[in-house]
């Protein structure tokens, strides 16, 4: 943990770059979250009383302060734009989430027919890193449940979803639980950087990838039908140096393979695990079969089941693993660098 700055290096700081507007903020290292702003704020108050000069306190308090009223404005939309149930997240506690639209609708009715048995070891392992403070890419992010979850656990999250409808369900839920160290991008994730069409047809769950999407007809953007979404690898997006994700977790209704081809930097990194719910009987439509997912990472990395008990074993080499059950949606595969 940091030791907090002394008053006089404050003093100095902030009076030495008075042109600066997060100066004191950055020296505190208040800016992690709303409440970090307003103690900021505070603190400001309390230096224009100690006689700081008032031009430096003028700049300070301009910028937080618009960046506290935009956390405001949030809250009015996010209370606006209701309705939201509240569900009870075991290791999280109470959140709220969106009935706002027929998706928002459909997953919450999803939980509630599965209960404590809606993938449960997912949401064990996701809170756990939450509560690790991890960097998480939640690709695929959907009605933003897992996004949600990671966050109020204390995660730093980037979601990444593709359909503009569903990015404005996870922007409410983000908000209305407060959430402000998670962020969502309306970015479907593959082996390119450019624009796809998605048809604009309504996002429940089981969404997924299509020809149409990928492939439109000529000037779909002159088209009512599609919106034009940016394409993303998780490479470009994590290029920058100390940027690397500790978690990637994707869920892409089959189109898996294609993100990871676009992640071979962060493979080749080792610094990054993976947590696929992986899609056997749907990755055939983009021209794999499901044993090539065991290929794609180095072969000194750990392979595993991740259990709905939380349990993880070795992924069975034979392919047994990967045989179509209609009654399960997907498996949750690990791939873990050495070390992790």
């Amino acid at each position: 943990m940091t030791t907090p700055p002394k008053l006089p290096d404050v003093l100095a700081a902030v009076a030495s770059q008075p042109a600066h507007p997060m100066a004191l903020a950055s020296l505190l290292q208040f800016a992690a979250s709303r409440a970090d702003i307003a103690r900021s704020l505070t603190v400001l108050r309390w230096l224009e009383v100690l006689g700081l000069p008032a031009d430096s306190i003028r700049r300070q308090r301009s910028m937080l302060s618009r960046i506290d009223k935009t956390f405001r404005h949030r809250d009015a939309v996010a209370q606006q734009t209701g309705p939201f149930e509240t569900r009870d997240i075991p290791g999280v506690g109470s959140l709220r989430f969106s009935t706002a639209t027929g998706a928002a609708r459909a997953f919450l009715a999803l939980l509630d027919r599965e209960g404590a048995g809606y993938e449960p070891g997912v949401l064990r392992y996701l809170v756990e890193e939450g509560r690790k403070g991890s960097l998480v890419a939640d690709v695929g992010a959907h009605v933003g449940y897992y996004t949600t979850i990671l966050g109020a656990a204390g995660a730093r999250v980037i979601a990444f979803e593709m359909h503009p409808d569903l990015l404005l369900e996870v922007k409410r839920n983000l908000w209305a639980n407060r959430l402000d160290r998670a962020h969502v991008l309306n970015a479907a994730v593959g082996n390119y950087d450019g624009l796809i069409f998605n048809v604009r047809f309504d996002p429940t769950p089981g969404l997924r990838v299509e020809d149409p999407i990928t492939a439109p007809p000529p000037n779909a953007i002159d088209k009512a039908l599609y919106d034009p979404v940016l394409s993303v690898r998780l490479d470009t997006v994590f290029a920058r140096e100390g940027v690397v994700p500790d978690l990637i977790k994707i869920d892409i209704e089959g189109y898996e393979f294609e993100a990871l081809k676009g992640a071979r930097n962060l493979i080749a990194g080792g610094r990054t695990r993976f947590l696929l719910e992986f899609h056997p009987h749907l990755v055939g439509a983009f021209g794999h079969k499901p044993e090539e997912i065991l290929t794609v990472f180095p072969p000194d990395w750990r392979q595993e089941v991740l259990a709905d008990d939380g349990t993880r074993r070795p992924i069975d080499p034979s392919g047994r693993d990967f045989a179509y059950d209609p009654d399960v949606e997907n498996i949750k595969l690990l791939f873990c660098p050495p070390g992790s």
